[in-house]
């Protein structure tokens, strides 16, 4: 909380603050306001110019990572509703989560039932297809040491995965509980960097490669529209 109120004063100062006035706007011991200032400018999301402290960099990283999320959204969206329109299945759109894909839209085809899969749902890491493609293609993931990822992350399996998902370009799960498989390709910006996944799921627990690759494909050519918009990102963010 007080890492927040910290942001928020520096937000609303348009020439940045000092160290004191940091220490005055939030009534904190001086203690306190260098040990948050050390770890927000380690994190790059405050910056210190002199003897005053801003916003950094990272901040509008975040920002922009929000903004490219919902611009694959608004363009994969309408492709997505197209190719299960003649199906019983459910499309869905998934930003990055901190150890899982989240999921930020869904599409159902279906008559009379729909997927337990809603936004703001969290899709794990190990146990779903959209999991799979942030453990293939997301850097947080490379080379990952125990000193930074918790104790249940399984290096081992995670290769396993990773391996099998860059093979193939794609991510397969089964939830047996609901009979279901979800299939999960990567949405990449033009620098090259992973921004969001999209997934279909269908009925029955499919094993059939033909078919799953079939899926695939149309998967990854609606992935591919964000690069290839006529209107470049930039231009249409503004």
């Amino acid at each position: 909380m007080q890492a927040l109120q910290l942001c928020q004063a520096i937000a609303e100062s348009r020439s940045g603050l000092s160290a004191s006035e940091i220490e005055s706007a939030l009534n904190l011991p001086r203690t306190s306001v260098f040990r948050l200032l050390r770890t927000l400018t380690s994190e790059r999301v405050v910056e210190k110019r002199g003897t005053k402290y801003f916003y950094g960099t990272r901040i509008y990283e975040i920002s922009a990572a929000n903004s490219r999320s919902r611009y694959v959204q608004r363009i994969v969206a309408p492709e997505l509703s197209k190719i299960i329109a003649p199906t019983n299945a459910s499309a869905i759109i998934c930003t990055l989560g901190d150890y899982c894909a989240f999921v930020i839209d869904v599409l159902d085809a279906r008559d009379k039932q729909i997927t337990t899969i809603r936004p703001g749902t969290k899709l794990p890491l190990f146990e779903s297809a959209a999991g799979h493609v942030m453990l293939a293609y997301h850097p947080k993931y490379q080379n990952m040491d125990d000193s930074n990822h918790p104790a249940y992350f399984d290096e081992h399996q995670a290769a396993k995965l990773r391996a099998t998902t860059c093979t193939r370009g794609f991510a397969v799960s089964h939830y047996l509980p609901r009979n279901v498989t979800l299939v999960a390709v990567p949405v990449f910006m033009r620098d090259g960097e992973l921004v969001s996944i999209l997934a279909i799921e269908l009925d029955g627990v499919i094993h059939d490669f033909k078919i799953l690759q079939a899926w695939s494909t149309k998967l990854k050519d609606i992935a591919r529209l964000p690069t290839i918009s006529a209107q470049p990102f930039e231009q249409d963010m503004q």
